[in-house]
């Protein structure tokens, strides 16, 4: 693939991707798995295990990863910037509006129409897992165990807690499979990667909160570093985070200044925590938007790289690579939680028509090979001038 052709699939889902994170991962699954058949459903499940135990904002991770693998680390910048260009561009323009006439458009009913198709596309990425497991009982199992288990907890430990368990689970179900350990010097040869990767982490963490500067764009590179590279977790999941820090400690917007940022937020495609482009912006303009934006996505997308070299080495060694399966089946409730999330919670006008949107577009995703976007469009459009 060339780095046009690179750049113009991640501008497109960029563009088309509503729904926060894990939509946002469920595009990229389709167009680099699905419809262009570049990587394995293996590859995309990997990027996803590893972004969900490092820092950082999710999608961002598994979308820079995927532009490194295809074409190293040019690609990697070139996903990185393609895959928010999009969603950078529509934040600046509503915060605009917002912060100078306060007069957004509504498009409630709009979205009230694509919703129930953003759940069916991300329902279908995790059925599209499930049926690419060979026991089928057990891994159903897990996948229930993780949706409840996410369902029940709050905070990071909501994410983490699950992988571990159904890791731990499938270890345990499968134990008269693994074998002696083997390789153990390439192991610490390869370790490297992890070790740049926590470098990196801890240089820049220590840099941003000791350099004597004090500067408007330097304080919002710092918090947002900071953010970037010690909360773990999805976009929903850094909100309370967030709250405390830009509302609370620091005073950078008011209550509902961050209520309607993080609405905009939701408005927008690709990743919700776009919304630090709205804080940069009525700090300092289109300069502290950039920066704001650069400082919560670049961090963690560097990390998970250097991260992956390690990775691809220690999922060979059999009780690793039985735990890690045992994780990619804990991802499938994840992914059915983020579903649930945005049908059921998320939802303002929630009716059997918005149910029957839902099941119609996860059986015609999953009986063809139609692009989401036609359906997320003809819905939103119905959405709009129905009032779904």
């Amino acid at each position: 693939m060339s780095y046009f052709k690179l750049f113009f699939t991640f501008l497109k889902t960029g563009t088309i991707s509503f729904g926060g994170y894990m939509m946002l991962i469920a595009m990229i699954q389709h167009e680099f798995s699905v419809r262009k058949k570049i990587l394995s459903k293996k590859k995309i499940l990997d990027a996803i295990t590893m972004a969900s135990f490092l820092p950082g904002p999710m999608a961002i991770n598994v979308a820079s990863y995927i532009g490194f693998l295809i074409r190293g680390w040019k690609g990697a910048v070139i996903s990185f910037i393609g895959v928010l260009l999009p969603s950078f561009i529509i934040m600046v323009i509503f915060s605009h509006l917002y912060l100078n006439s306060r007069n957004i458009p509504g498009f409630s009913s709009f979205f009230d129409g694509v919703m129930p198709v953003v759940a069916a596309v991300i329902f279908s990425v995790g059925f599209g897992f499930y049926k690419d497991s060979k026991d089928k009982i057990f891994s159903l199992l897990l996948v229930i165990l993780s949706f409840a288990l996410t369902s029940l907890i709050k905070g990071y430990i909501s994410i983490i807690l699950p992988l571990l368990i159904c890791g731990g689970l499938n270890l345990l179900y499968n134990g008269d499979k693994i074998k002696k350990i083997t390789n153990t010097k390439k192991a610490f040869i390869r370790i490297k990667g992890i070790v740049i990767a926590s470098l990196i982490m801890i240089l820049l963490f220590v840099f941003l909160n000791n350099a004597p500067i004090n500067s408007l764009n330097f304080n919002l590179s710092k918090v947002f570093a900071n953010i970037s590279l010690t909360l773990f977790g999805g976009g929903y999941v850094f909100i309370p985070y967030l709250d405390k820090i830009i509302v609370e400690q620091i005073g950078w917007l008011t209550k509902r200044e961050f209520i309607d940022s993080i609405a905009m937020g939701q408005i927008t495609p690709g990743p919700i925590l776009i919304t630090a482009t709205f804080i940069g912006y009525k700090i300092n303009g289109i300069t502290g938007a950039f920066i704001s934006t650069l400082s919560i996505f670049l961090p963690s997308s560097v990390v998970i790289i250097f991260f992956s070299r390690v990775y691809y080495f220690v999922k060979k060694n059999n009780t690793v690579k039985l735990i890690i399966k045992g994780f990619k089946i804990g991802i499938i409730g994840l992914i059915y939680y983020s579903g649930y999330i945005i049908m059921f919670k998320q939802l303002e006008s929630f009716n059997v028509l918005s149910i029957s949107i839902c099941i119609f577009s996860f059986i015609i995703l999953n009986k063809t090979k139609i692009h989401p976007l036609f359906l997320i469009l003809t819905f939103g459009l119905l959405g709009y001038f129905l009032e779904i």
